[in-house]
């Protein structure tokens, strides 16, 4: 499993850059799992980024805050972020979205089109 960071910042299109390499990995038979980094409150709600992800074929769907994660309804505490790669279940890819100051995974920097990241992404995942 290799797990990828999509970073920049507000506004420069990472959820839609993720939804789309999501879909483009899902079809190409890879198994994606998805976190989503937020300052905000967690919540359990299909709705969202996490649903847009969801929507693309993620599975599961982490929404992360500060030290706890919502993965499959339940709350996961966590210190070190690589710690929620412990419930990606055997997936092909891990697909982050934010993290901005963490550097413990590669990263792909927003705004990038669907084509250079996915070449990017496919440089990562090499063998």
């Amino acid at each position: 499993m290799k797990a990828v960071a999509i970073t920049g910042c507000s506004g420069t299109g990472k959820t839609a850059l993720i939804v789309e390499l999501i879909a483009r990995l899902v079809a190409r038979g890879k198994r994606v799992v998805a976190i989503k980094h937020t300052h905000h409150a967690l919540n359990d709600r299909n709705e969202g980024d996490t649903a847009r992800f969801r929507h693309a074929g993620a599975d599961p769907v982490m929404l992360a805050g500060d030290g706890e994660a919502i993965v499959d309804g339940a709350r996961v505490p966590y210190g070190d972020p690589r710690e929620l790669l412990a419930h990606a279940g055997g997936a092909d890819v891990v697909l982050i979205e934010g993290f901005k100051s963490y550097n413990g995974w590669p990263r792909i920097e927003a705004p990038a089109s669907a084509d250079d990241a996915m070449a990017i992404l496919d440089r990562i995942l090499a063998p």
